[in-house]
């Protein structure tokens, strides 16, 4: 009985190894700029799915875009949770940063698009983004996150769960 063998295989390496190993190659602020890009793209595409979903809630059964809302406000029931409420608000400010970011680093690109000698600019153009970002995303932070030091003035509409859960 004769055996037939395969020649080698080439070795590549898993997922993982090549994923760090992309995020040490050294293409400089450019390429950091590409991946961050492409984050804040993904995240802004992660909140349209919740939104899409939470409005059309407001088609099916309204009572359940009001629970939502109460939910997003840190009431569970007719209890109210700050961890909650932290969350909410605390991811609402990532999709500040990711929209914001996403925006001003999509001028840039814009302006490499346009004007083909920015890109001898790269560094200066890099520090703006970054500046702008920050300028605008600090105070933006404060006035988002200022709320949370106290507790919610407006308690939830009674009843709103006992009418979601009998339609």
């Amino acid at each position: 009985m004769s055996q037939t063998f395969r020649g080698p295989r080439v070795y590549r390496r898993g997922a993982w190894s090549r994923f760090v190993e992309g995020l040490r190659y050294g293409g400089g602020i450019g390429q950091r700029l590409w991946l961050v890009h492409r984050v804040t793209g993904l995240g802004i595409l992660l909140y349209l799915f919740a939104h899409i979903t939470d409005t059309f809630f407001v088609v099916v059964n309204p009572a359940w875009y009001d629970h939502a809302m109460h939910l997003y406000g840190g009431w569970v029931g007719d209890e109210y949770y700050w961890p909650v409420r932290w969350a909410f608000r605390i991811g609402e400010l990532g999709l500040i940063a990711c929209v914001l970011f996403h925006s001003i680093n999509g001028l840039r690109v814009v302006l490499f698009d346009f004007w083909p000698k920015a890109t001898h600019y790269q560094r200066p153009i890099f520090w703006f983004v970054l500046v702008a970002f920050w300028g605008i995303f600090v105070p933006v932070a404060i006035w988002v996150l200022l709320p949370l030091l106290s507790a919610p003035e407006v308690e939830p509409v009674r009843g709103t769960i006992e009418s979601v859960t009998r339609a």
